[in-house]
């Protein structure tokens, strides 16, 4: 094995100047911004407006995952990536009109996937001329069985990571019309409050102090012995506990905010929450969201990118932004079964 050759595949970092990174950051985390503000109001009009928001999001990212498989020399399916989420949406909203509950959801959700890949597998296998040029195209030189069955698993761990997990963001924007069974303060409170707003604000506003809160922390507090360089040059155990911290605060603040209003603090109370409950909801939001940030840096380690893609100047690609809202809408969305269930 030729040693020089390894090292030279890895990412190496390149250096910069800080307070001009922080700059190039700035004006695109500010359009950003206002782009989920102006979503949020739209979501006032009706909660599909936002559905659009996740739908967009959950396209462009499996887009850059599969960008990077391909890249890895792990073909997939490229319509069924573009096309699951757009499933993913029409799943939940039939799921919501006719009045599923989470299980019969998720198991509908399992069973498209199974459906999916079963006939990603067997097409191939039936038109083999159409398969043998796919895989002169991809410069396979295998057997066209495992060809198959390589493309097929590698289309659906696009469609399971981000679009799957990332479709809870879906169940919260419609949490009161997709519940297993709702409490019944929830029921009598519901024409006043919107726990489905609540979950997506504990959603985004979690996962953006935790990655502030880590990146700022990170850099103030260096921890080399105890460092997780492996997983990028800006990771490290300072950066991982800030943000699981900074996301805790951003709940407390959430929980203060909304306290404040008359509907939210009357359901606060009737049910039992405090601004503890938040506080370790954001504890658990931010350790998610901190996950999900690791496994992404993961996967770029190991295709050997920086960033999923340039699209947005100063911040990577979609990916790069949302890959803490991807695992963080699964824990939101267990933190609201927890405390309106």
């Amino acid at each position: 094995m030729n040693l020089e050759n390894e090292t030279e595949k890895q990412p190496q970092p390149v250096p910069s100047n800080n307070n001009a990174s922080l700059h190039a950051r700035l004006l695109p985390a500010v359009v950003i911004i206002a782009i989920l503000i102006g979503f949020f109001c739209l979501r006032e009009l009706t909660n599909y407006a936002f559905d659009v928001l996740i739908g967009c999001l959950m396209i462009l990212g499996a887009l850059e995952v599969e960008n990077l498989l391909r890249k890895m020399d792990r073909p997939t399916i490229l319509f069924v990536v573009g096309g699951y989420p757009i499933l993913s949406f029409i799943l939940t909203i039939v799921a919501v009109n006719l009045g599923f509950n989470i299980l019969d959801y998720l198991l509908t959700t399992l069973i498209a996937l199974l459906s999916i890949f079963i006939l990603m597998f067997a097409i191939p296998m039936i038109f083999t001329k159409s398969t043998s040029k796919a895989m002169a195209r991809d410069e396979y030189h295998g057997k066209m069985v495992v060809y198959s069955m390589s493309k097929s698993l590698n289309t659906i761990f696009v469609c399971i990571w981000p679009c799957l997990l990332f479709s809870f963001a879906f169940i919260i924007n419609h949490f009161a019309g997709l519940q297993v069974a709702l409490n019944s303060y929830i029921v009598a409170y519901q024409s006043t409050t919107d726990v489905g707003l609540l979950g997506l604000l504990l959603l985004f506003v979690t996962t953006m102090f935790a990655d502030t809160c880590a990146m700022f922390i990170g850099k103030l507090i260096k921890t080399p012995k105890i460092s997780l360089t492996k997983l990028g040059p800006g990771k490290s155990w300072s950066g991982l506990i800030g943000g699981i911290l900074g996301a805790s605060i951003g709940a407390i603040l959430l929980f203060v905010i909304f306290n404040s209003f008359t509907s939210y603090n009357s359901l606060f109370s009737a049910i039992g929450i405090n601004v503890w409950s938040f506080m370790l909801a954001g504890l658990f939001c931010g350790g998610m969201s901190m996950l999900g940030d690791i496994l992404a840096s993961l996967f770029k380690r190991r295709a050997v990118v920086k960033d999923f893609s340039q699209l947005i100047p100063g911040h990577g690609g979609i990916m790069d932004r949302i890959n803490g809202l991807i695992f963080n809408s699964v824990a939101v969305y267990t933190v609201l079964c927890i405390l309106f269930a």
